[in-house]
């Protein structure tokens, strides 16, 4: 089951949720990258801070995915897929703004076996 967010309702969702995200970049080899990072949600946009590899990642394939997962006060993970776009050459701690082009509330999965 998933339930739209939009871009008006995002900041208001991620205060749910906490500061932290997992941001999910395409590395050159097709494989997911993810990486832990603080993040700040205003006006439908995501800023977070990357590494030297992931903002490489999202510079050369910007289409990108955010994750807050469920946590023990939320039963469903928050997702917001987006474009980012850089501030800068990447690097270490190089931050990045994603465009949110959608987002939703996803249940959590059952246990396995359930």
């Amino acid at each position: 089951m998933s339930i739209e967010v939009t871009p008006h309702e995002l900041a208001e969702a991620v205060g749910l949720y906490g500061p932290t995200a997992y941001v999910l970049t395409g590395g050159a080899d097709g494989r997911p990258r993810v990486t832990h990072s603080t993040v700040v949600v205003a006006g439908g946009r995501v800023r977070a801070t990357l590494g030297r590899t992931a903002s490489a990642d999202a510079a050369a394939r910007p289409a990108v995915s955010v994750l807050w997962p469920a946590n023990a006060d939320q039963s469903m993970s928050l997702i917001a897929d987006g474009v980012a776009h850089l501030e800068g050459e990447p690097g270490p701690d190089t931050v990045v703004e994603i465009e949110v082009t959608s987002a939703v509330r996803h249940r959590a999965a059952p246990p396995l076996g359930a």
